[in-house]
């Protein structure tokens, strides 16, 4: 009898065990297999990257995840991407159903003029420290120094000019707004009741309206916060910040536009995982 009992201590310590086990891990396990299966689904690659373009000159963006762009974000969008020059029209739909198209034009001749300039400065700092030996000379000092503030200088010019140039506003509907070279759409994808307990996942695409072609895409499959790992140092965040597949850093822009400093930047005023916390939590 005293066998049995201690038996049955240890067959009911072991289930125990592996009952909480279970408990503590079956999302880590569910997780890690409907990832598998997602992530070898089509489209594969997850992010493919066909054209670049370093003047789009009009892009059309439509959020349909936020969705929208507020005030505040489409404010956001003008200091960010609309210098004039690479991007010169910029259309955005509205947190309330309308269409804000923006428009910059600015002088050519003076950007071109504060470009050249930055960019010879440019080439003098990197063949100076290419040459330069001994890094502590004094001369060797003060020269570089006076290129990196003749540079900063034009740089706060050619920003200036940006910057002071006007921007117009006009409202349509999606049916009456002007045709732009690029749309950029940005959707949720829609996963069934049971896989949305355990992955996230949107997608962008960059469309070019001439050929109605997909240049760029990224589709991004995101899991949320295990039981065992919880949020306990970032806060307010709905997914886990890394990617199970698909690109982390492209949720938005794609590489489709190479143009540097301006699509590596925020497009609203609260970031998507934010934002997400809120409308779901």
């Amino acid at each position: 009898m005293e066998i049995t009992e201690k038996k049955f201590g240890l067959y009911f310590s072991l289930l125990l065990g592996v009952g909480v086990a279970l408990f503590l891990t079956y999302d880590i396990i569910i997780t890690n297999i409907l990832s598998a299966y997602y992530c070898n689904t089509s489209p594969n690659p997850k992010t493919k990257i066909e054209k670049k373009v370093e003047y789009p000159i009009s892009i059309y963006w439509e959020d349909n995840v936020y969705p929208g762009f507020s005030k505040q974000d489409r404010e956001l969008m003008i200091t960010n991407y609309l210098d004039g020059v690479h991007l010169k029209t910029m259309a955005l739909n509205g947190d309330d159903g309308k269409i804000y198209v923006y428009n910059r034009e600015i002088s050519q001749i003076k950007y071109q003029t504060y470009t050249d300039k930055i960019t010879q400065l440019s080439q003098q700092i990197k063949r100076m420290r290419e040459i330069q030996k001994d890094r502590q000379d004094k001369q060797y000092i003060r020269n570089i120094n006076k290129l990196y503030r003749d540079r900063g200088t034009l740089q706060a010019k050619r920003t200036k000019l940006i910057n002071s140039s006007p921007v117009s506003e006009k409202i349509y509907t999606k049916a009456t707004m002007p045709k732009t070279n690029y749309t950029v759409t940005f959707n949720e994808i829609h996963l069934n009741a049971f896989v949305r307990k355990f992955l996230y996942s949107d997608e962008t695409k960059v469309i070019e309206r001439t050929t109605n072609k997909v240049i760029a895409y990224n589709r991004r499959y995101m899991r949320f916060f295990y039981t065992l790992l919880p949020d306990v140092a970032l806060g307010n965040i709905y997914y886990y910040p890394h990617t199970m597949c698909g690109d982390d850093k492209l949720y938005y822009d794609g590489k489709g536009f190479g143009y540097i400093g301006f699509y590596a930047s925020r497009k609203h005023k609260i970031g998507l995982n934010n934002f997400l916390y809120k409308k779901n939590t």
